[in-house]
């Protein structure tokens, strides 16, 4: 990644929480450290807000990847300890897709810094618009800049288009080799998602980090390309997918963090974003 471009992405997000009055009262930081074994605080004016969805072996999974177990191995009651065992994919339920899910030779989820999990945010709530095959071109985001605002440089721009309420597998069948099939109607939700050229549109002009929607990716419902995840990972940027609670997020004025588990050599990971809220909410 470019390091200048992600110096001014950083000094982008210091600045819109501070302007947001998330910066510490004394300097211009997002931390404020009480000294000795404190911990750092990262003020939120409008409070803070979970953005993923609930874990458990009903969550949506694209089909064919590995489905969700989740037994209880020992219980405090029979052990005086509680444990889950865990089985996942890299991609289950809400989750971060790195560069290298799509790209060869890109960077894994463990190769990103501690910085690049923190964005701006900047939502297009799409719902109840119509476009051409889905998918969403330069036109319409330099339209919905003119009625909201100009995206930020470092911006995580994230739709909302309504396929949120459909998240959560009703039912899930796994073959032998563990792989899952759900009937599950977030599939079959005809969202709108970004062109691969609105995307580039976006890495070029607006300086982006990444894109985000509440459906299972960026991309439009019906494009077998997955033209926006590929042209947002080929970038070297990342895909936040399966975004749930955007209604709490802002146009412009909040700041999304989604750090997830370093897999080493990952294409990926689950994540519980948070959402840190500026004032005026």
């Amino acid at each position: 990644m470019n390091i200048g471009k992600k110096l001014a992405a950083v000094a982008t997000v210091v600045a819109v929480l501070s302007a947001a009055g998330i910066a510490g009262a004394t300097v211009n930081s997002i931390l404020v450290r009480a000294g000795g074994h404190q911990p750092g605080v990262v003020k939120c004016p409008g409070g803070m807000t979970r953005l993923g969805h609930e874990f458990n072996e009903d969550i949506s999974i694209f089909p064919g990847d590995p489905a969700v177990h989740i037994d209880l191995e020992y219980t405090v009651a029979a052990d005086f300890f509680r444990v889950e065992d865990i089985d996942l994919g890299s991609h289950a339920g809400t989750h971060l897709d790195a560069p290298k899910h799509f790209i060869e030779g890109g960077r894994g989820i463990d190769d990103l810094r501690a910085d690049e999990f923190v964005w701006p945010a900047y939502k297009m709530d799409v719902r109840g618009m119509t476009f051409e095959n889905n998918m969403i071109q330069e036109a319409d985001i330099r339209a919905y800049e003119r009625e909201h605002g100009r995206i930020k440089p470092g911006s995580l721009v994230v739709l909302r288009t309504g396929a949120e309420e459909f998240f959560g597998a009703e039912s899930v069948v796994t073959d032998s080799d563990g792989n899952a099939d759900n009937v599950d109607d977030i599939f079959d939700f005809r969202n709108a998602g970004f062109s691969g050229e609105a995307v580039q549109f976006m890495f070029d002009k607006r300086r982006i980090d990444g894109v985000g929607s509440d459906a299972y990716g960026p991309d439009a419902f019906g494009d077998l390309n997955f033209s926006a995840t590929y042209t947002t990972l080929a970038n070297d940027g990342v895909a936040l997918v399966a975004i749930a609670n955007l209604d709490s997020v802002s146009v412009r004025n909040d700041v999304i963090m989604a750090p997830t588990v370093a897999l080493s050599d990952g294409s990926g990971y689950s994540t519980d974003p948070i959402a840190c809220h500026g004032s005026g909410r």
